[in-house]
């Protein structure tokens, strides 16, 4: 319960800092969408199996150009145990995952002016913030934390956003356990202001 404690006094400490920093910046884009995580450990993650949830996040944009740094944070919760079949919205074991994201956005094409596809590349520093008690899995030694590295491809329409990313982890989710470095893929929709 500390541990927990610990890990959401860290997250509020990181909002209020991030809202801080984008206050009078070129923007923050709130947005949730679907997530989908897999790693290659097949107690964890049988072949045609994965990780379902959601997420809500939100990155700021500093200094906007064709080339902008990128501060967010997301949190997501996706099923423990994988499953087949995929409910996006209806988790049954929460795996909780709070992810501190940086790096940087480029603009691609500006087709109007109210209309751009962009990329970015980040680093994430994910915190596993919570596993189920009651739920027996094939592993109860998570790590608290984990590394990936994230590309992504989105577009503005208007104020809208929407994008397509992919992170690659690159720390064990499970200590000393090898192949249980989490991908994710999500899609979002969102909405900068």
């Amino acid at each position: 319960t500390h541990n927990i404690n610990m890990k959401k006094s860290i997250f509020v400490l990181f909002l209020f800092c991030f809202c801080l920093l984008a206050n009078g910046q070129s923007g923050i884009q709130f947005y949730g969408g679907v997530s989908n995580a897999k790693n290659n450990d097949a107690l964890i993650t049988p072949v045609n199996h994965s990780h379902a949830g959601y997420h809500l996040g939100a990155d700021a944009r500093l200094m906007d150009g064709k080339m902008y740094f990128v501060l967010g944070g997301q949190y997501h919760k996706i099923e423990y145990l994988a499953q087949e079949e995929k409910s996006f919205f209806s988790v049954d074991n929460n795996m909780n995952w709070l992810k501190f994201r940086v790096g940087l956005g480029y603009q691609l094409f500006q087709l109007t002016e109210k209309f751009v596809i962009r990329a970015k590349t980040l680093i994430s520093f994910n915190i596993i913030s919570g596993i189920p008690d009651n739920v027996n899995g094939p592993y109860d030694t998570y790590n608290d934390g984990t590394v990936g590295a994230v590309l992504g491809i989105g577009a503005d329409i208007f104020n809208f956003t929407i994008d397509a990313e992919f992170e690659n982890g690159f720390f064990k989710a499970v200590n000393m356990v090898d192949g249980t470095e989490f991908n994710f893929f999500t899609l979002s929709l969102g909405y900068k202001i």
